[in-house]
């Protein structure tokens, strides 16, 4: 490193400061991700009402009590490397954070996502709130050459896609 750079306490402190052998003076950070599914028996999703098949028994305890999101991470082919809940909220509403979203993306190398949440009214219409979430997380993807490709409400018997009803 060139001292050159450096201000003076910055200087000072290095040379006088911590032992840089020491390795607990470190946080080590971990990700894992750990695939159940081998690449081959993987499901492929093409279409809305297939994620809506493979994510409706995650909502199985929550459709008519509370609201939950969850997200369907998804490789370059649309294969699905795993789906994770984001949040737990109330009858209202919950969150999705694109931060977290993009967090649990990298950790599985996912190209793709779907958002789904469900409305404990049954109502399968998107809020605004919904549709600017979308697009925020659309937006977001983005920046990282991702994609989100959808966003899926759950209902009991069906669902709305946010991409096929053209928005």
């Amino acid at each position: 490193m060139n001292e050159k750079n450096l201000s003076s306490p910055i200087i000072n402190e290095t040379r006088t400061g911590e032992d840089y052998n020491d390795l607990t003076l470190l946080s080590e950070v971990e990700i894992k991700y750990k695939p159940e599914v081998k690449p081959k028996d993987r499901p492929r999703v093409t279409m809305a009402m297939e994620a809506y098949k493979l994510i409706r028994p995650f909502f199985e305890g929550c459709l008519y009590h509370h609201e939950e999101a969850w997200v369907m991470l998804l490789n370059t082919s649309c294969k699905v490397l795993g789906v994770a809940r984001l949040s737990v909220g109330n009858q209202e509403h919950t969150i999705i954070d694109p931060r977290t979203t993009l967090q649990l993306m990298i950790k599985t190398n996912a190209v793709n996502l779907i958002i789904f949440h469900n409305h404990p009214s049954q109502s399968l219409a998107f809020s605004p709130e919904d549709i600017k979430i979308t697009k925020n997380m659309m937006e977001t993807c983005k920046l990282l050459n991702m994609n989100c490709l959808d966003h899926i409400i759950v209902g009991e018997d069906g669902y709305s896609s946010y991409s096929e009803e053209g928005y």
